[in-house]
C-alpha cells in the first residue's frame, strides 16, 4: 500500500493490491432503488454477518451490480442459493470514506469520480464498494499494474 501524490477533500487516495478472493454473490440491475432494497435480503441469506466482508462490484457495462460477501469456511455448512464468484485481485486506487452511514453513502459517487479522474483505469475489472464496518466504506477503482 502506498499513498500516491493525490488527496481529495474526502481523504487521501492510496494504491493498494488485493488478492483474488472467493465470494458468494447475487447480480442485480444497476439502479439505486433496487440496490438499496436488495442489500437487506442478501444479508439475510447468511447465518450471521459476524466476520463478513460485504462488497458491491460495479461492472463497466453499466447495467449490473454484484452484491458480494467474501466466502467463509462456515458457508459450506449451509446451502445459500447464491452464486459463486471471485472478487478480482490486482492494483486499485482506494479512497476510504468515514462517518455517519447516511452521509458517507451519499458521497460514494463523488469518491468514485475523484478516483476515476486520476486512475489509469483497468476496464477489465469492476470497481468495488467495500463495506468495512458501519461508518466506513472503501471505494476502489482497478488500475493497471505499475511497470
Amino acid at each position: 500500500m502506498s499513498q500516491i501524490d493525490s488527496t481529495h477533500a474526502l481523504g487521501p487516495i492510496e494504491r493498494v493490491t488485493l488478492e483474488d478472493t472467493p465470494a458468494l454473490s447475487r447480480d442485480i440491475p444497476f439502479e439505486l432503488s433496487i440496490i438499496q432494497a436488495a442489500w437487506p435480503e442478501f444479508e439475510n441469506a447468511f447465518d450471521s454477518l459476524r466476520g463478513r466482508k460485504m462488497m458491491g462490484l460495479v461492472f463497466n457495462d453499466g447495467d449490473r451490480y454484484r452484491l458480494s460477501s467474501v466466502r467463509l469456511d462456515r458457508d459450506d455448512r449451509k446451502p445459500l442459493l447464491l452464486d459463486e464468484t471471485v472478487i478480482p485481485g490486482g492494483d486499485y486506487l482506494r479512497l476510504r470514506l468515514r462517518g455517519e452511514p447516511s452521509v458517507i453513502n451519499a458521497k460514494i459517487p463523488e469518491a468514485f469520480d475523484a478516483l476515476f479522474e486520476i486512475a489509469d483505469h483497468d476496464a477489465e475489472r469492476p470497481h468495488i464498494e467495500s463495506y468495512r464496518r458501519e461508518g466506513e466504506i472503501d471505494c476502489l477503482v482497478p488500475v493497471h499494474a505499475q511497470s
